[in-house]
């Protein structure tokens, strides 16, 4: 549900007066979401008012839905003391988030306000790369004992509680600190209070490493469809949980970066580098200058547009053809639409499928020979419908039944060349370190426009023998 327009008009109004009473008054019942979906339309100046005019409690909720150079924005302005009073209270993941995004110097003025224990936390926290399950996990977690009875384990968690992001599952560890079973607040709630964790507890739970991709850990924690999972280091301790809330967030950028390069806005990023995570900023695309988005789509529009001069030169080639037989001409926009939307699927199945982990590059040929297994059973069934629907339309009608072999043989290849070029080119791309997304589709339109209007003149030419 989106801000209601009178409250968006009299917060406006509140700020244009100057009237901070009014602001605060206003701005208390909202829930964060809608604070922040009125606060980024505003100016930096403004930013800052909305956020000073919440409750520290208000601010901080805020903060767990703004965007990290949003946050920068409002934040950077301030003292390091009203700064440091919002890290100390925030997440632990949110909060080295945050603090990356600040230069070093301000960023060690800020650690050196925090207890001994909160510094070596935050140093811990930034010391994974990018990508990593480390670098999106918390150190907010609740931990117990297995000789701890339900009773005891209920009153340590309830005096935790306030202190941790989620206590929905506790983490049993050993000695060693090596997590050795999971135990949910269902299950202590409505468990015996004499009964031990020890009979409590699941040993066989799911878990990943600090240092594997956070892809496969969001990937692995939304199909387990758990509310957080533990991550351990090398020797089984845990250190550390991801939430649902920051896998979905994983997932959501990774798939809306393939989205927009799929539809030819994104510009081109360095697959060389720990992980890609420059997303389209999307107001600056829709909010900013044309010149932004006009520049960057026509790159890879020139790739069609060359492709249609070639294309035409086909047409050319068979001018003759076409002349003898104008029937022809009627089914060049099936033979071109058919192939160009088999393309575009195929290649939109690869993008999706690379991007939830479900393409493995290590097999890709097993993916393509799949993909083309498809395209030709229906290349077949769409040749045999095309070819009957020419023949009694067209063929028949002038006399000239070959007209309906060659529409029908047309569709049975160009429809399995396109679920080819759609899987086979972007890998290729990919391959390369291009961006596979927005510079796929056009060269997948040239070469089945080219081949495939090749092949059906060629058919008509020789089967009515022009």
């Amino acid at each position: 549900m989106t801000l209601d327009q009178t409250i968006s008009t009299q917060l406006m109004q509140a700020l244009r007066d100057g009237d901070n009473d009014i602001l605060a008054s206003l701005l208390e019942n909202l829930n964060p979401a809608h604070i922040a979906e009125f606060i980024l339309q505003l100016e930096t100046q403004n930013k800052v008012r909305i956020f000073k005019s919440l409750s520290k409690n208000a601010q901080l909720d805020l903060l767990k839905i703004l965007d990290e150079d949003v946050e920068y924005e409002i934040l950077s302005t301030q003292t390091i003391a009203f700064i440091y009073q919002l890290v100390e209270k925030m997440p632990h993941d949110k909060r080295v988030d945050l603090l990356k995004s600040f230069p070093e110097n301000k960023r060690k003025e800020i650690i050196k306000q925090l207890a001994q224990t909160e510094r070596e936390d935050i140093l811990k926290l930034s010391s994974y790369k990018e990508g990593t399950t480390g670098a999106i996990m918390t150190t907010d977690y609740a931990v117990i004992t297995a000789d701890l009875t339900a009773e005891r384990a209920l009153d340590q968690l309830r005096f935790e509680a306030p202190e941790k992001e989620t206590i929905y599952y506790a983490y049993v560890i050993d000695a060693q600190r090596r997590l050795i079973g999971t135990v949910s607040l269902r299950q202590l709630i409505t468990a015996d209070k004499h009964e031990k964790i020890s009979a409590l507890m699941a040993t066989d739970f799911v878990s990943v490493f600090a240092d594997e991709s956070d892809q496969k850990t969001a990937r692995m924690l939304k199909e387990a469809d758990l509310l957080a999972i533990p991550v351990l280091d090398r020797q089984a301790r845990i250190v550390g949980i991801v939430t649902f809330d920051d896998a979905m967030q994983v997932i959501e950028e990774e798939t809306s970066e393939t989205m927009f390069q799929k539809a030819g806005i994104a510009g081109r990023s360095d697959r060389d580098k720990e992980r890609e995570r420059d997303l389209v900023n999307s107001s600056k695309l829709l909010k900013g200058s044309i010149w932004y988005p006009i520049r960057l789509r026509m790159m890879f529009l020139f790739v069609t547009l060359a492709g249609g001069f070639l294309v035409g030169g086909v047409i050319d080639y068979f001018e003759e053809v076409l002349e003898a037989v104008l029937v022809a001409a009627i089914f060049i926009p099936v033979l071109m639409d058919m192939g160009g939307n088999v393309g575009t699927q195929s290649s939109t199945i690869f993008a999706r499928g690379l991007a939830l982990g479900h393409i493995d590059t290590n097999r890709m040929f097993s993916h393509i020979g799949r993909e083309v297994s498809i395209g030709a059973v229906m290349g077949v069934a769409l040749g045999l419908i095309g070819g009957l629907v020419a023949w009694f339309w067209q063929g028949a009608p002038n006399g000239i039944p070959e007209i309906g072999l060659a529409v029908g043989i047309g569709l049975a290849v160009v429809v399995p060349v396109a679920t080819l070029l759609g899987f086979l080119l972007p890998f290729i791309l990919l391959k390369l370190g291009f961006d596979h997304a927005p510079g796929a589709d056009p060269f997948i339109t040239t070469i089945k426009d080219f081949t495939g209007l090749g092949l059906y003149f060629y058919l008509v030419a020789y089967l009515i023998g022009v």
